[in-house]
């Protein structure tokens, strides 16, 4: 899988636990993407074979799409956290072989610069509270909706439309049902493919979603 984001939380987000602080975001294969084959299929296949060997984080959260798209949630300690990021393991794929077609990215065909992010800041009434659809955010009780009559965005919502944790929502399409107010909003960051939209990532309940432009 590719890896998008890691993100250290404020105390609240952080909502397995103090011992679980920070959160890594992935995206693997997309919807073309061909069931794997059984490594007593391909006993000579070394990328196979890898596979077979491989184990799951232990705070693993993987989500799929609606189109079969792969994605994972990593929750870490502080001390992996602190330890950095860490390349890749060795490409096993011989020449030729397993030959991404998916339209997912994954780890050795996908790169990016590392640059690094931080949370800033921002006035923002909805903080606190449920996201809503941006169609349903003028009569949801209690929710500040960031549009005027004339579908603008009102001066407290300039610049809000942009990754961010909880607060405003701004799906491009619509919310799947079961988000909290403690939500990761990630715009199409380099590498990723939302298909020119964004997601919505719900830290406490694990509901997950995104849709295109």
């Amino acid at each position: 899988m590719f890896h998008a984001i890691t993100l250290l939380l404020p105390d609240a987000f952080r909502r397995h636990g103090p011992g679980l602080p920070a959160v890594a975001f992935f995206q693997g294969e997309g919807q073309f993407a061909r069931a794997r084959p059984e490594p007593t299929e391909w006993d000579d296949d070394p990328f196979v074979a890898d596979i077979a060997r491989c184990a799951d984080h232990p705070q693993l959260c993987r989500r799929s799409d609606i189109i079969d798209g792969q994605f994972a949630l990593v929750r870490l300690t502080q001390e992996e956290f602190d330890a950095g990021p860490t390349p890749p393991p060795v490409d096993p794929r011989r020449p030729g072989e397993h030959v991404a077609t998916d339209e997912g990215p994954n780890a050795w065909d996908t790169l990016e610069p590392l640059v690094r992010v931080w949370l800033l800041e921002r006035r923002d009434p909805n903080a606190g509270h449920v996201p809503v659809d941006l169609e349903a955010a003028a009569g949801a009780l209690g929710h500040a909706s960031p549009f005027d009559e004339r579908f603008g965005l009102r001066p407290w919502a300039q610049g809000l439309a942009s990754s961010h944790l909880g607060g405003t929502a701004f799906p491009v399409q619509g919310l799947p049902p079961g988000h909290t107010p403690f939500y990761l909003e990630l715009e199409e960051l380099p590498g990723l493919n939302f298909g020119g939209g964004n997601a919505q990532i719900d830290l406490e309940s694990d509901t997950f979603g995104w849709s295109c432009g």
